[in-house]
């Protein structure tokens, strides 16, 4: 993650909080890519299938 971030230093575009987020996103395995993301879909009640649907996602 390190190496990612470092190569992401000079990018203007993106806050810090991005820049660390995105290498974290990029260093992670599969796994973890999902596990993230499951906790991410959890942390804004959209984990089931209804939530989704019921907050408008198809």
């Amino acid at each position: 993650m390190r190496q990612i971030l470092c190569q992401l230093k000079h990018d203007r575009m993106l806050s810090v909080e991005e820049k660390i987020l995105f290498a974290r996103s990029l260093a992670a395995t599969p796994d973890e890519r999902w596990r993230l993301h499951e906790n991410f879909l959890r942390s804004h009640n959209l984990f089931t299938r209804s939530s989704r649907k019921a907050f408008g996602f198809k």
